[in-house]
């Protein structure tokens, strides 16, 4: 029997060293310990199902709670984080929405408004055989995109009370009291949206038209100004998405309204206007004029820092920052080789942290000093590793959020998204050395990239 014990241990050494080696990718960026995640709900009993819980949309609010929105197969749900408890709460269903993307308002009495969409993720149905003609595949590939479009009535604006709506449990079957505000545009999703500074009226993006709408709260009523992109381009990274900006911004001295129109110029909305107008602002980026096809870039984001300074990330992954005043857009650079800047939030702790990565390729996190003149940092994939207990690595993320404590919450946007959160550390984000691999070499600051050798 002692020979048999022995024997098993021999055979079983080689796979236990495997499982062990496994476990020691470790990330040279910065303390993994400052990397967790959270499921959406508990197991068994509320937690999204996976096919529905891709997070495209997060909120930082007031009561210093973090709400998010996803977006799946069947049904959008919203759900928050609740700080005093360290975990996800679902708070049910979003009417019979498919998606939500990066439209999560707080209203001046702390309500939270929510604009619909059908799952924008989801991959686009082409057609394979059409007539060979001028501009063909542009012309069928429009067909393709709006046809989920055909039989949508719109997506709708909701209003969510916390007040009354966090203290409820809810299951999968729950619906979210919500207060249904109608629909803005017939047939489009809402892709973008933004407030006014006394938060009395909304304004929005649609898509696929590209509509640019105002809502007025009070009257309810849309006003409706049309499509505001004359051309229908596909500058991708996702080539089978049209090119529409996926964010607005409200100057609160002002309350003129900024987003990127055609051919990447930045266009400003005054309020009582009929249209939008162009700017002397325009986003870098691939242009291809002198090709057989018309591309530019969009803006996929805006936030603002403690000074008032506005900044932007776009669809080409590049960082800027808008001098609104003077009509002037200043480009800080790229975070990454890659393509498209997913989010992208101002932290107290002086710094911007930023998503980047195209679909099907390695999402990052990043940030760019706006203290001083360390400029971009690479933080890390998003790998968390608490074996035996869970672990987890992803790879798309399409929100981003920061809490009133610094922390940075990530929405993973694949099928069984999590919640990640960054706990940000004193001192230097890099240039440490790894304890866990005394041979590493140390990162010098600035440095982007794994480090590989000597590993």
């Amino acid at each position: 029997m002692k020979t048999l014990r022995f024997a098993i241990c021999l055979l079983a050494a080689p796979v236990a060293a495997g499982t062990l080696a496994a476990q020691q990718w470790v990330n040279p960026h910065f303390d993994t310990h400052r990397l967790d995640l959270r499921d959406l709900g508990y197991p068994a009993q509320n937690l999204i199902p996976a096919d529905n819980s891709r997070i495209t949309a997060l909120l930082a609010h007031s009561n210093g709670f973090v709400y998010g929105a996803t977006s799946g197969r069947t049904q959008a749900y919203l759900f928050f984080y609740n700080k005093f408890i360290n975990k996800v709460r679902p708070l049910g269903k979003i009417g019979a929405a498919t998606g939500v993307f990066h439209t999560l308002l707080e209203g001046r009495d702390g309500e939270i408004f929510i604009g619909t969409s059908l799952n924008v993720l989801a991959p686009v149905k082409l057609t394979k055989d059409f007539p060979v003609e001028h501009d063909g595949i542009a012309k069928q590939l429009w067909k393709d995109i709006c046809s989920p479009y055909a039989g949508f009535t719109g997506g709708h604006l909701y209003r969510y009370d916390p007040k009354s709506g966090d203290v409820r449990r809810y299951t999968n079957d729950d619906a979210c009291p919500l207060e249904d505000l109608g629909i803005p545009v017939a047939h489009n999703s809402i892709y973008a949206l933004t407030a006014s500074p006394d938060r009395t009226k909304l304004y929005g993006i649609t898509y696929p038209d590209a509509h640019f709408f105002e809502f007025d709260l009070a009257s309810r009523r849309t006003r409706d100004l049309g499509e505001f992109l004359a051309q229908k381009v596909y500058g991708g990274p996702e080539r089978t998405w049209r090119s529409v900006p996926r964010a607005l911004h409200c100057d609160p001295r002002t309350g003129a309204v900024y987003t990127s129109g055609d051919n990447g110029w930045i266009v400003r909305y005054m309020p009582g206007d009929d249209k939008l107008e162009l700017t002397h602002m325009r986003l870098p980026g691939e242009y291809w004029e002198g090709g057989s096809s018309s591309d530019y870039p969009v803006v996929e984001c805006f936030d603002t820092d403690a000074a008032g300074r506005v900044y932007a990330g776009t669809s080409d992954g590049f960082l800027l920052r808008l001098d609104l005043a003077n009509d002037r857009a200043v480009v800080l650079g790229k975070a990454s080789d890659l393509r498209r800047m997913r989010a992208m939030k101002v932290a107290p702790d002086g710094h911007l942290y930023l998503i980047t990565g195209e679909l099907e390729r390695v999402c990052k996190l990043h940030t760019y000093d706006l203290t001083g003149d360390r400029g971009f940092e690479e933080l890390s994939p998003f790998a968390v590793d608490r074996s035996p207990y869970y672990a987890h690595r992803a790879y798309q993320f399409d929100a981003m959020a920061i809490g009133a404590d610094g922390t940075v919450f990530c929405g993973e946007s694949d099928r069984s998204g999590k919640l990640f959160l960054y706990v940000p550390g004193p001192g230097p984000f890099l240039g440490g050395v790894n304890p866990t691999n005394p041979r590493a070499e140390r990162q010098r600051p600035g440095t982007p990239g794994l480090i590989l050798e000597n590993l």
